[in-house]
């Protein structure tokens, strides 16, 4: 016999309140006397602690047909032991959803979106039980879900575990729906919230992102496929799922084609997730823990070589131009090579401390750590260029995806690093002991330029002096260097919030949340203190006045020359013929 569903049933009778209405019934579990009820601490794909219990209340719990009231215990913050005596009980209580984003629910009186970590306890034990959810949306609203529906109970959906249940966003109000199909597959697109975005592009776009990451995998493997697009006052991010995606966009962004380029690539980004985490995973990240931190080293992967992927896909699929490609390529590498902690920390670290100090960053991680996805991005690229010149172009990082895809995803196994290095060496022919060892599980320089030129790319890494050559003062103004960092906007205060190591600024002692109000005597705020040191030259000696706290103080900076530098990858000319097809094969298209 089939397992009784867990039932969820939410309500929103008072939308102004920010609170929704959930009834829980759970069927009789013979045999078991005490049932704990446990309400998520995070949300999947989004590592950090959130305790979302913290926007429970009014939890009550009765007998099934809600005559009895039973007795219950809390025994933590988010675990409830309840005296079942084995029979089915009835939970209700409200949460408060006031918090925009892709992580969290919420509700006014224009829309709901319901995201179940935030919104659903779990029966310990029984999260392999499937689960009704009965939404009651408002009197005209619609509601958009991946999950299937009930034949002639279009609002009552079935999920076949708690997984899924709260890995199925659900978006209800009066969005926008459109749907379009690739590959036998149906894809919908519930559209909330003002934009001036083209719709038919937007349509066109996802229609190329969606047919060029399934020829990368070889297939789909869903038949029906949910992007919830939320139109806010500024982008917020996205959040995978198996069947679907919430992506938070700015709305109002698309007056040029910097909005359009942006929104293609969270997309691409969120989409390639359908495989990069939410199939081919970490043993750890599913099925999870969500009472508890789930710590993985694999983030580097499932981030930061999705990362990358998703402007092979762009480019792949038309969206990017191979011009725009190496630029954004460019000009990306050269923020990253300017980040001071990139080798300070090795990146199967700083996955598995991403829960602790990648979302609560310290005064000083700017200058020990950089993030997964930046760093993973480069990884990739590495790798993906080793494999494409041990094979003369023919085979790379999409070869190692599909295998991973077809030996792991598709039958449900879970990797760890010590798989991908294997399944990557059998595409390879090679060992790829030292790429592990010094890029992975080291802090060895990523050798992004050495490769490039490999596959026919120019490299230059040109002064900013020197870049801006067709403005002397301009240039000028560009020659000295403080290593401070500010914070604060126009007419606030100027906050230090980094000092690079080994700079002029950290030799002289200032250190974070100094705030300067003079240079060389002369006022500044966060508006104009960069420019009164940028009125110096290297050699020369400043004076800087600045609060620490309550105490006036100040120091005196050296300033040196700028190490900073303008990089540009372009497309080699002189080439050889065995480079220009080494990266023909590697990007996907003729440049």
């Amino acid at each position: 016999m089939p397992a009784q569903p867990i039932q969820y049933q939410v309500a929103m009778p008072e939308p102004e309140s920010h609170e929704f209405l959930v009834t829980m019934e759970i069927p009789a579990l013979p045999g078991r006397e005490n049932v704990d009820v446990v309400f998520p601490v995070w949300a999947p794909g989004s590592y950090l602690v959130r305790d979302f219990s913290r926007h429970l209340y009014d939890l009550e719990i009765r007998d099934q047909g809600g005559r009895r009231e039973i007795e219950f215990q809390r025994i933590d913050k988010s675990r409830w032991r309840i005296a079942t005596g084995g029979r089915a009980v009835r939970l209700r209580y409200r949460v408060f959803a006031f918090e925009v984003s892709v992580r969290t629910s919420y509700l006014d009186d224009a829309r709901a979106f319901i995201n179940g970590t935030s919104l659903f306890f779990l029966v310990d034990g029984e999260t392999g039980r499937p689960c009704v959810l009965d939404v009651e949306p408002r009197p005209g609203w619609t509601v958009s879900t991946a999950l299937p529906s009930l034949p002639r109970r279009r609002h009552t959906f079935v999920a076949r575990d708690y997984d899924e249940l709260v890995d199925t966003p659900v978006e209800v109000g009066t969005h926008a729906c459109f749907d379009f199909r690739v590959g036998g597959a149906r894809f919908e697109v519930a559209l909330q919230g003002r934009t001036n975005i083209d719709r038919h592009r937007m349509i066109s776009m996802l229609q190329a992102i969606t047919a060029e990451t399934g020829a990368m995998f070889g297939g789909f493997p869903f038949d029906r496929y949910l992007f919830i697009i939320h139109a806010l006052a500024h982008r917020g991010g996205g959040l995978e799922h198996a069947c679907s995606t919430t992506l938070d966009i700015n709305g109002f962004s698309f007056e040029d084609e910097k909005g359009y380029q942006s929104f293609a690539e969270l997309s691409a980004h969120e989409f390639f997730h359908t495989w990069n985490v939410k199939r081919i995973h970490d043993y750890v990240l599913g099925p999870f823990d969500y009472g508890k931190e789930n710590y993985t080293e694999l983030l580097w992967f499932h981030e930061g070589f999705t990362e990358y992927a998703q402007a092979l896909v762009l480019l792949r699929a038309g969206l990017l131009s191979p011009e725009r490609y190496l630029k954004d390529l460019a000009e990306s590498w050269g923020r990253y090579i300017g980040r001071p902690g990139r080798n300070v920390t090795t990146l199967s670290q700083l996955s598995y401390e991403a829960w602790i100090k990648q979302y609560k960053p310290a005064e000083n991680h700017t200058n020990r750590m950089v993030s997964y996805y930046d760093k993973g991005r480069w990884a990739g690229l590495v790798l993906d260029l080793q494999l494409r010149s041990w094979s003369n172009g023919r085979r790379g990082l999409p070869d190692l995806f599909k295998r991973l895809w077809q030996r792991y995803g598709a039958r449900n196994r879970g990797i760890d690093a010590a798989i991908i290095r294997a399944e990557a060496e059998a595409i390879a022919g090679h060992s790829l002991a030292s790429y592990f060892a010094r890029f992975i599980d080291g802090t060895a320089e990523l050798p992004v330029p050495a490769l490039l030129k490999k596959t026919g790319i120019a490299v230059a890494a040109v002064p900013l002096a020197q870049h801006e050559r067709n403005d002397a003062t301009k240039a000028a103004r560009l020659r000295a260097f403080s290593g401070l960092v500010f914070g604060g906007g126009h007419d606030e205060a100027a906050l230090v919030k980094n000092v690079l190591p080994a700079s002029p600024a950290w030799r002289a002692g200032i250190t974070y949340n100094d705030e300067l109000i003079a240079v060389d005597g002369t006022r500044v705020d966060a508006a104009s203190v960069t420019k009164r040191l940028a009125d110096a030259v290297p050699g020369q000696e400043v004076v800087v006045t600045f609060f620490r706290k309550d105490q006036l103080r100040s120091a005196k900076l050296r300033m040196v020359r700028n190490p900073d530098r303008r990089w540009i990858f372009a497309v080699d000319k002189d080439a050889a013929q065995s480079q220009r097809r080494l990266r023909q094969r590697w990007l996907g298209v003729t440049i």
